[in-house]
């Protein structure tokens, strides 16, 4: 592509066939046009974003496992490494694109711990310091680059849940500081983020199915208390799990209750309003943990009823598209009350 043309209009754009770059004409010269997302992971991972998938109950071996999938690709997770000081489920994570932060849970009783660890390697958790209360039943976790945010949780398996927010910057080892307060306090809900937004949906307030279907909101770079943003469908109004399910403007809850569902519904998240059906998960369940990268939807593990089982299934979705997801792989561990982040979600 040597010969230039003549007269070429200022912005003109074309694929060079010699390159296999895009170039834009500007000027006088034909200059490389450089591409990149926010979206697709930190530097530190070339192969793909990377998922991680925390905790599992199933009534007898519950466990503190950590495995991890690549997002881009398909097929069974890989053991990552184990919660620190018996944390086993119950807990709730977000992540920046180099750092995950877990918080709550339980072996036995709730507790203020916070940990975490290095998304693109392996390992246990580490101490980060303490959440302004003690906390379990999944709290919610959402947060962008920077910042991460607990939205919810509770201490008492007939009481109510609680309406805290607080935070912390994720490269700062030491303790969250008060943000504001829920519109309506809840446990075991969805959560997602964009850049700016962080979103908590459905949850319940006593127990997994005494709640409601709102959708509230909070801008993560400021603090204050939430706002509403809209209602969640009434087919996963009571979800579980936790995770940043969004690309950086749409997000996706998948499953949920009162009956276990496989309805995946979304919103806009720069917008107002309620969601509306975008397909279906591959299994009914409940409790399941779920990521994203900016394009795919991820969900594993979880438990549905009729008989009573405890799933290690992970499958996904395309976000731009919706539709019935498909399977992924397998978890090492099958079980419920699980929590998941990557470092290519939404809020990145």
């Amino acid at each position: 592509m040597s010969n230039i043309p003549q007269n070429i209009p200022e912005g003109a754009i074309r694929y060079n066939t010699d390159s296999n770059k895009m170039e834009v004409w500007i000027g006088d010269k034909w200059m490389i046009v450089a591409t990149s997302s926010p979206n697709l992971g930190d530097s530190s991972s070339p192969a793909g974003t990377r998922g991680l998938f925390f905790g599992e109950f199933d009534d007898s071996s519950n466990t503190p496992t950590i495995d991890y999938i690549t997002i881009s690709s398909a097929g069974n997770a890989v053991d990552y490494g184990d919660l620190i000081n018996s944390v086993q489920f119950y807990g709730g994570v977000c992540s920046s694109h180099r750092r995950w932060i877990y918080f709550g849970g339980t072996p036995n009783n709730p507790t203020n711990q916070m940990q975490f660890g290095e998304i693109s390697t392996t390992g246990n958790g580490v101490d980060f310091g303490n959440l302004t209360e003690s906390t379990h039943y999944n709290p919610s976790g959402v947060g962008n680059r920077t910042r991460g945010v607990r939205m919810g949780g509770s201490v008492d398996p007939s009481g109510g849940a609680q309406n805290t927010m607080d935070f912390w910057t994720y490269e700062s080892l030491g303790n969250a500081v008060d943000f504001g307060d829920l519109v309506a306090a809840k446990r075991f809900a969805f959560s997602a983020n964009s850049p700016t937004r962080g979103m908590i949906a459905g949850g319940g307030f006593t127990n997994p199915t005494i709640g409601d279907n709102i959708i509230q909101f909070i801008t993560i770079a400021t603090t204050g208390n939430a706002q509403t943003f809209g209602d969640m469908s009434s087919d996963n109004k009571f979800a579980g799990g936790n995770g940043a399910c969004s690309n950086a403007t749409r997000a996706l809850f998948g499953g949920g209750g009162p009956s276990y569902k496989t309805t995946v519904s979304t919103v806009q998240m720069a917008t107002l309003g309620d969601s509306f059906d975008f397909g279906d998960l591959t299994v009914a369940r409940n409790y399941s943990g779920s990521t994203a990268s900016a394009t795919r939807a991820v969900w594993g593990g979880g438990y549905y009823t009729s008989p009573a089982t405890y799933v290690n299934t992970i499958d996904y979705m395309s976000i731009a598209t919706g539709g019935n997801a498909v399977d992924f792989g397998d978890r090492t561990v099958a079980g419920s009350y699980v929590s998941a982040c990557s470092n290519g979600h939404g809020g990145l």
